[in-house]
Protein backbone atom coordinates (compact mmCIF):
# COMPACT_ATOMS: atom_id res chain seq x y z
CA UNK A 1 0.00 0.00 0.00
CA UNK A 2 1.26 3.65 -1.03
CA UNK A 3 -0.43 6.78 0.70
CA UNK A 4 -0.42 10.31 -1.08
CA UNK A 5 -1.43 13.42 0.39
CA UNK A 6 -1.34 15.98 -2.84
CA UNK A 7 -3.34 19.48 -3.60
CA UNK A 8 -3.96 20.08 -7.74
CA UNK A 9 -3.81 24.06 -7.25
CA UNK A 10 -7.71 24.43 -7.29
CA UNK A 11 -7.74 24.92 -3.66
CA UNK A 12 -8.56 21.54 -2.85
CA UNK A 13 -6.86 18.26 -1.18
CA UNK A 14 -7.30 14.73 -1.88
CA UNK A 15 -6.04 11.63 0.46
CA UNK A 16 -5.14 9.11 -1.56
CA UNK A 17 -4.11 5.02 -0.80
CA UNK A 18 -2.86 2.59 -3.50
CA UNK A 19 -3.65 -1.44 -3.86
CA UNK A 20 -2.47 -2.94 -6.36
CA UNK A 21 -5.29 -4.98 -7.51
CA UNK A 22 -5.51 -8.73 -8.46
CA UNK A 23 -6.75 -8.58 -11.60
CA UNK A 24 -4.89 -6.09 -13.06
CA UNK A 25 -4.41 -2.35 -12.26
CA UNK A 26 -4.17 -0.52 -8.92
CA UNK A 27 -6.87 0.24 -6.78
CA UNK A 28 -7.20 3.91 -5.40
CA UNK A 29 -9.77 5.13 -2.55
CA UNK A 30 -9.65 8.77 -2.28
CA UNK A 31 -10.58 10.02 1.25
CA UNK A 32 -12.90 6.80 1.76
CA UNK A 33 -15.34 8.45 -0.36
CA UNK A 34 -14.79 6.72 -3.44
CA UNK A 35 -12.85 4.00 -5.22
CA UNK A 36 -11.05 3.41 -8.47
CA UNK A 37 -8.71 1.40 -10.78
CA UNK A 38 -6.06 2.89 -12.37
CA UNK A 39 -4.26 0.97 -15.59
CA UNK A 40 -1.35 3.55 -16.14
CA UNK A 41 -1.49 5.58 -18.76
CA UNK A 42 -4.83 4.08 -20.14
CA UNK A 43 -7.73 4.71 -17.49
CA UNK A 44 -9.21 5.38 -14.20
CA UNK A 45 -12.28 3.78 -14.17
CA UNK A 46 -14.65 4.75 -11.31
CA UNK A 47 -16.43 1.60 -9.19
CA UNK A 48 -17.99 3.23 -6.39
CA UNK A 49 -18.80 5.80 -3.89
CA UNK A 50 -19.17 9.74 -4.93
CA UNK A 51 -18.62 9.75 -8.41
CA UNK A 52 -16.95 13.17 -9.36
CA UNK A 53 -15.26 14.69 -12.42
CA UNK A 54 -12.99 16.80 -10.49
CA UNK A 55 -11.64 14.06 -8.42
CA UNK A 56 -11.47 11.96 -11.39
CA UNK A 57 -9.41 14.49 -13.38
CA UNK A 58 -7.32 15.25 -10.12
CA UNK A 59 -6.02 11.79 -9.54
CA UNK A 60 -5.48 10.88 -12.93
CA UNK A 61 -3.21 13.91 -13.34
CA UNK A 62 -1.68 13.30 -10.34
CA UNK A 63 -0.69 9.44 -10.60
CA UNK A 64 0.36 9.75 -14.85
CA UNK A 65 2.92 12.82 -13.60
CA UNK A 66 4.02 10.60 -10.00
CA UNK A 67 3.48 7.06 -9.63
CA UNK A 68 5.43 4.91 -11.10
CA UNK A 69 4.62 1.25 -11.68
Amino acid sequence: MRSFDFQPGDGSRYFIQLFRSEHGGIFVINHEESMWRYHPGDCLKFLMGNNNEWTHKAIWNFLEANYNV
